[in-house]
C-alpha cells in the first residue's frame, strides 16, 4: 500500500508539473508572439456641404385678363416675342363654340389626309400614334393629348369604316365656315417678349439679380419672408435671360474652400474660372457646374454664396427654393488604422511607414497619406507610389518588437 500511494504521489506531481508547464508556455508565447493584422480596404472620402437658397432669375408676370382662359404654352417652354400663349373666352358658350371649332378644324385636317391613304399606311400611322402618345404622357405633356387621341380613334378605331367622303368632307367644310362666322367673344393673348414660360407664380418674382449684393443670411431669408400679392388674375410668368442664380446659406468654413477656389482662379493658378460642382437632389435632380459670382460677410458663422449658370433654367422654371450638395472633392486610396502606423524621426527621414504580413515575415513599407478620418488614414494604393500596399493586403496592427523581416506567428 506505501508503494501504490508513493506511486499515486509522484504522477499527482508530475501531472501538475506538467499542466503548469503548459501554462506557462502559453502564456508566454500569447506574451511574446501576440499578432493582430487588419485588411487594408479601398474607401473613397467625399468632401462636401450642405448649402440651402433660392434660385433668383429675372422674370415678368403675365397677367391673365380675366374670363376663361386655354393655355397653349407649355411648362418650360421657350416663346417667342409675340408668340400666342393663350386663348381668352368671353363666356361659356364662346368656350364651347371654340372647341367645336377646333374639333371639325381637326376632323376635316385628318379626312384631308386620308384620303390618298392605302391600309399599309393607316397601319403605320396607327403604331406611330400610339408611340407619340405614350411619349408625351411620358414627358408630361398634355397641350398636345387631344390632337394625338383624334389620330389614335381616326387611325385605330375607325380604320375599318370607310373613308369620308368628298360630300361629307363638303359638309364639315360648311360648318366650320359657319361657326368661324358667328365666333365671337375669343381673344389671342400673346408673348410680350421673348422668354421661357412658366405657369408657377410665387409672389417673388420682382426679386431680380440686382437684388444679390451684400447679402447675409438674414437679409436674404428677409427677401423672401413676404411675397408680394399677384392676385389670381395671371396666366403664368416669362423668365428673360439666360443666366440664373443660386443664392445660398453655408458654414463660413465651407465658405473660405469656395474662396480658395476664387483666388486660385484670379491669381492663375486654377483654369476654368471660379467654378464650383453643386448636385441638387429632391425637387431638381442634377449636377451642375456653376460660376462663384459673390460671397458675402460672416454672420453667426454662416454666409452667402451667390452661384450662376446657363444650364438647366428650363427644368426648374417652377422652382424656388432648394438645397443642394455643394462638392469640393473626393480622396480614394486604402483604409489604415493609426495604430498600424509608424513615424520615423526628422534624424531618419520624417518617413511614415507600415508593416505588413508577408508569408510568416513582417515586411516594413512606406507610405503617403492622404488624409484623415477618425481612427484611420487614408493612404496610397502602393501601385501609385511604387510600394506592394494592395487592397487586402495584411497590415500588422500589433506585434511584439517588430522589424523588418522578422518572422512572426499567427
Amino acid at each position: 500500500m506505501r508503494r501504490n500511494d508513493f506511486v499515486l504521489k509522484v504522477m499527482s506531481a508530475v501531472l501538475f508539473l506538467a499542466i503548469a508547464a503548459y501554462i506557462g508556455l502559453y502564456i508566454f508565447d500569447k506574451a511574446n508572439k501576440s499578432l493582430v493584422t487588419a485588411a487594408a480596404v479601398r474607401y473613397t472620402e467625399e468632401d462636401s456641404c450642405s448649402a440651402d437658397g433660392y434660385i433668383v432669375r429675372s422674370e415678368t408676370i403675365l397677367p391673365g385678363g380675366g374670363g376663361t382662359i386655354t393655355l397653349l404654352a407649355r411648362e418650360g417652354e421657350k416663346l417667342a416675342s409675340g408668340q400666342a400663349v393663350a386663348v381668352h373666352y368671353e363666356g361659356e358658350s364662346a368656350l364651347e363654340r371654340a372647341s367645336e371649332i377646333y374639333a371639325l378644324q381637326l376632323e376635316i385636317k385628318e379626312a384631308e389626309e386620308a384620303v390618298d391613304l392605302t391600309d399599309e399606311q393607316r397601319r403605320a400611322d396607327a403604331e406611330a400614334c400610339v408611340f407619340t402618345l405614350s411619349e408625351a404622357v411620358q414627358r408630361q405633356e398634355f397641350s398636345s393629348l387631344e390632337d394625338l387621341a383624334l389620330g389614335i380613334e381616326k387611325t385605330i378605331f375607325t380604320s375599318s369604316v370607310k373613308k369620308t367622303t368628298d360630300a361629307e368632307l363638303a359638309v364639315l367644310r360648311d360648318r366650320l365656315a359657319g361657326l368661324l362666322r358667328e365666333n365671337d367673344g375669343t381673344s389671342t393673348v400673346y408673348s410680350p417678349i421673348s422668354g421661357i414660360f412658366s405657369y408657377a407664380v410665387d409672389g417673388s418674382e420682382h426679386l431680380g439679380p440686382e437684388k444679390l449684393t451684400d447679402l447675409t443670411p438674414a437679409s436674404l431669408e428677409a427677401l423672401f419672408a413676404f411675397p408680394q400679392n399677384t392676385g389670381t388674375d395671371v396666366l403664368g410668368k416669362l423668365i428673360t435671360g439666360i443666366t440664373w442664380y443660386y443664392a445660398a446659406v453655408m458654414d463660413k468654413s465651407d465658405a473660405d474652400k469656395l474662396q480658395g477656389i476664387v483666388d486660385g482662379a484670379n491669381d492663375g493658378r486654377l483654369s476654368g474660372g471660379p467654378v464650383a460642382t453643386l448636385k441638387f437632389a429632391k425637387e431638381y435632380n442634377a449636377k451642375l457646374d456653376m460660376r462663384i459670382v459673390s460671397i458675402g460677410a460672416e454672420e453667426n458663422g454662416k454666409c452667402v454664396v451667390v452661384f450662376s449658370a446657363k444650364r438647366g433654367i428650363s427644368d426648374m422654371t417652377a422652382l424656388r427654393r432648394l438645397t443642394a450638395q455643394v462638392e469640393f472633392g473626393s480622396t480614394t486610396g486604402l483604409l489604415i488604422p493609426k495604430e498600424a502606423v509608424y513615424h520615423e524621426t526628422a534624424e531618419t527621414g520624417n518617413k511614415t511607414y507600415i508593416f505588413l504580413l508577408t508569408g510568416l515575415q513582417a515586411e516594413k513599407v512606406y507610405i503617403d497619406i492622404l488624409s484623415e478620418i477618425g481612427e484611420n488614414y487614408i493612404v496610397k494604393d502602393g501601385t501609385e507610389n511604387g510600394t506592394v500596399l494592395r487592397e487586402g493586403s495584411s497590415v500588422i496592427i500589433k506585434a511584439n518588437d517588430l522589424y523588418d523581416g522578422k518572422v512572426v506567428g499567427r
